[in-house]
């Protein structure tokens, strides 16, 4: 597959659904028509489409009111990066010890988490200690991945902040010496900072703990990216939404659904990793009779029903400009952080490797971002403690590397790549069934006769009495296993390997 090219609604499930495309991703029209009726509001909540609620009590407008700011420029246009002062404290934060290595961080970081998830579920404020433990354990984070992007030779860093990272080293054929990901814990306790939001992050963390006491995961906050390099960002975005093409081509992919009954607009773009839309507008109604000159203040409505008469479509070009311009800059955000912290950014979703790919000079097609849209069988599925047994067997994983670097010699384009990775995938499946069939027959025929033959010789020996015979059967069984066991280190260096163990632990 190629993954600029169009995809057919009968074609490869890119985003690991199980189903065809046009099951998952390829449905590309609005979730409803514009004012579409919607169910009856449930105690609590409120319908904004016919499938989405919002909750009443995250209607919540601070008692000062809120910033209202006008876009000055024509069209699509960048915004502030956002980070708070814990993070521009972190850019600069010096723990006093020696980094740690990533193993040692991530044995430190588990035994945190632990503790996080023992905080009671509630909206209480944790202690001053957890909250600095929690700052101090990111500082740790920063310092450890600062001396692995200084490292010589530097090990292989994969930035994501959308697949989980089992899955995502998993889909990557096991290519990263270490997985860099977002720190969801710290920025939960910037974000709200409640014992229950803590705790919650802190289990959904536990969930991949042998990979963090691994050290194989890195986890760092993103503020930290956007306080030292926020302005480059920024500044990549202006340059993207000065491109013509580029913007014409984001605004092609844009899903909008509604107004709603409600006078929502909810924006998703096709072959984006979510299905749905992770942003919504809603159409605000100023009230000309609350203007006061004096604090200019003015009182506006919002959640109001349909009105079929209105003329929307001034608000659904903004609206569309709106969304352009957080696409394109969400997605150089994530590239800016994964060159501050040393790593490569790897996208999870079509619609944004299209996006790097068609943005100026940009070629973010490299090996990880192919193996990424590659059909990998077993490993992406695999769990979290089955990985780290795998990734454990180093000689294997070095043969896989290097049996990747050999497949893709000749391959040009992103869709050679894609395709070479998607061979070598199934041929070293095929050579794993082949591996797996040859060890049960070495097994029979090089370890059961002549193994059988040394076991009758201790036997013997034993009966005869004297240290000599015995000796001479435990060098008969030893020689009689010599064979199979080299048989079997032999297989252990090679990249099938690999996917035997893979299919053993799916089994």
């Amino acid at each position: 597959m190629d993954p600029l090219d169009i995809l057919g609604r009968n074609e490869w499930w890119w985003c690991g659904s199980g189903s065809k495309y046009k099951r998952c991703h390829g449905n590309h029209r609005p979730g409803s028509s514009p004012g579409a009726p919607l169910p009856d509001d449930p105690p609590g909540s409120t319908y904004l489409s016919p499938t989405v609620m919002m909750a009443d009590d995250a209607r919540n407008i601070p008692d000062g009111g809120a910033p209202f700011t006008l876009n000055t420029s024509a069209g699509p246009a960048a915004k502030a990066v956002e980070y708070t002062n814990w993070d521009e404290s972190l850019a600069s934060v010096r723990t006093g010890d020696e980094p740690k290595s990533p193993s040692d961080l991530g044995r430190l970081r588990i035994e945190v988490m632990r503790r996080l998830a023992s905080l009671p579920d509630d909206e209480s404020d944790p202690s001053d200690d957890i909250k600095h433990g929690v700052f101090l354990l990111a500082a740790e984070s920063v310092q450890t991945i600062g001396a692995l992007a200084q490292a010589k030779p530097k090990p292989a860093l994969l930035w994501n902040e959308e697949l989980n990272p089992a899955t995502f080293l998993g889909h990557t054929l096991l290519l990263a010496d270490h997985v860099v990901t977002p720190d969801a814990v710290f920025a939960s306790l910037v974000r709200s900072g409640t014992c229950g939001s803590l705790r919650r992050a802190a289990a959904r963390e536990l969930k991949f703990a042998e990979l963090s006491q691994a050290g194989l995961v890195v986890s760092l906050p993103v503020g930290v990216a956007m306080a030292t390099r926020g302005v480059a960002a920024i500044e990549s975005t202006r340059s993207d939404l000065a491109d013509p093409a580029l913007v014409s081509w984001v605004r092609d992919q844009l899903i909008l659904e509604g107004p709603t009954a409600r006078e929502a607009l909810f924006v998703r773009v096709i072959d984006d990793l979510s299905q749905h839309a992770d942003i919504f507008w809603l159409y605000s109604h100023i009230d000309p009779g609350s203007l006061d000159e004096e604090t200019r203040r003015f009182t506006t409505r919002m959640l109001l029903p349909y009105d079929s008469a209105r003329d929307y479509g001034p608000w659904k070009q903004q609206v569309s400009d709106s969304a352009i311009s957080s696409y394109v800059q969400r997605t150089n955000e994530r590239v800016v952080t994964a060159d501050v912290f040393g790593a490569e950014y790897v996208a999870a979703s079509m619609f944004e490797a299209r996006l790097l790919r068609r943005r100026r000079g940009g070629d973010h097609h490299g090996v990880p971002q192919a193996a990424m849209w590659a059909d990998v069988p077993q490993l992406p599925n695999l769990t979290a403690p089955d990985l780290v047994k795998l990734l454990q067997n180093e000689q294997a994983v070095e043969d896989l590397r290097r049996s990747v670097r050999a497949s893709l010699v000749t391959a040009r384009t992103p869709g050679e790549r894609v395709d070479r990775l998607t061979d070598l995938a199934h041929d070293l499946e095929a050579s794993s069934h082949r591996l797996g069939r040859a060890a049960e027959t070495d097994r029979m025929w090089q370890a059961a006769a002549p193994g059988g033959l040394g076991l009758a010789s201790l036997v013997i020996g034993a009966l005869n009495g004297g240290l000599a015979p015995i000796a001479a059967g435990t060098a008969g069984l030893l020689a009689g296993l010599a064979p199979y066991l080299g048989t079997r280190i032999t297989a252990r260096r090679e990249a099938a390997y690999l996917f035997v163990m893979a299919r053993r632990s799916r089994r």
